[in-house]
């Protein structure tokens, strides 16, 4: 597929974006927990490991290199793997009470998938 790159790169430029977004809502606290801001809470800042892989991903979907291409495919599945870790831990209902999931927590997962569809798919020229 010869646009993976391209569509590589703007999936990450995606990913960068949504954890900025919320994760889910905690109505009885009046938290807006997100990937950058926890509001409070105990569950770290897990947008940002996201964004230091997804830029890492960037950078090596940008560079012609075959060893680039395979470190990149370890990246996208680290990505996958703490993306569904997030939907586990925010998700998950604590002494009764279920937090609203919002988009972004769904967007991650999808998102880190793709990626890592696009890390199978390089465009390498083979000699």
């Amino acid at each position: 597929m010869k646009h993976s790159q391209t569509i590589g790169i703007l999936l990450c430029i995606a990913l960068i974006y949504t954890t900025t977004q919320p994760f889910v809502i905690i109505d009885s606290r009046h938290w807006v927990i997100t990937g950058w801001e926890t509001a409070g809470s105990s569950f770290g800042q897990s947008g940002k490991f996201l964004c230091f892989f997804a830029s890492l991903a960037l950078l090596f979907f940008a560079l012609p290199f075959i060893w680039a291409k395979r470190f990149n495919m370890v990246f996208a599945a680290i990505m996958l793997a703490w993306s569904f870790r997030n939907y586990l831990i925010l998700s998950t209902c604590q002494m009764g009470e279920c937090p609203q999931k919002q988009w972004a927590l769904y967007g991650c997962i999808i998102l880190s998938a793709l990626i890592l569809l696009m890390t199978f798919l390089p465009k390498i020229k083979v000699n």
